[in-house]
């Protein structure tokens, strides 16, 4: 069941931001700070660096690239490639476990790019996001906006989603031992 899916999903979440909570409070936010403006090709670079890095990429290999992603989309607002830039930013920011700030560039793409191709997948993934954060009511509400924005979405996925806004309220341990006791 893909319910089942989720919460694997959000204990192996749980499991990582544990481990990665004291290294990641004394890190610095991102840096902003090139002396140039990016360019693709540094952007391609970056992401190449990161694929060769797999399955242990540093930390702050991860803040590079989402600097520079950031600041690509912060330059060249106009270019076709900034909403994707974005995009990679905010997965950069979950890879890192630092769901607040892919949130926020989530909140950045819809805005700015209500157009964009990913906007299901980031809507869904800002939805979920908040429900690992326990932000209960903004979970609720990404879900349900998430249901608004793709009415035509197959009635097993909306069954899904719907299944998800009502566990909201429950914990992720609250939510195994239900899935358990079925």
């Amino acid at each position: 069941m893909k319910i089942s899916k989720h919460l694997i999903v959000l204990s192996l979440f749980a499991s990582l931001l544990n481990a990665c909570q004291s290294e990641s409070k004394t890190e610095q936010k991102k840096d902003n700070s090139f002396n140039e403006t990016i360019q693709t090709e540094q952007l391609d670079s970056i992401r190449t660096a990161l694929e060769k890095a797999i399955p242990s990429v540093p930390i702050d290999l991860y803040r590079k690239a989402i600097a520079m992603h950031l600041q690509f989309a912060d330059h060249h607002k106009d270019h076709d490639f900034a909403p994707t830039a974005l995009d990679y930013a905010q997965g950069y920011y979950e890879q890192i476990q630092d769901l607040r700030s892919s949130i926020m560039v989530i909140n950045r793409i819809l805005k700015d790019y209500p157009d964009y191709k990913g906007k299901q997948m980031l809507m869904y993934n800002k939805a979920t996001h908040h429900d690992f954060l326990r932000d209960t009511l903004e979970a609720r509400i990404a879900y349900e906006e998430y249901l608004n924005e793709f009415p035509k979405i197959s009635s097993s996925e909306k069954k899904e989603i719907q299944e998800l806004i009502k566990l909201v309220p429950y914990t992720i341990d609250e939510r195994i031992k239900m899935q358990a006791g079925k």
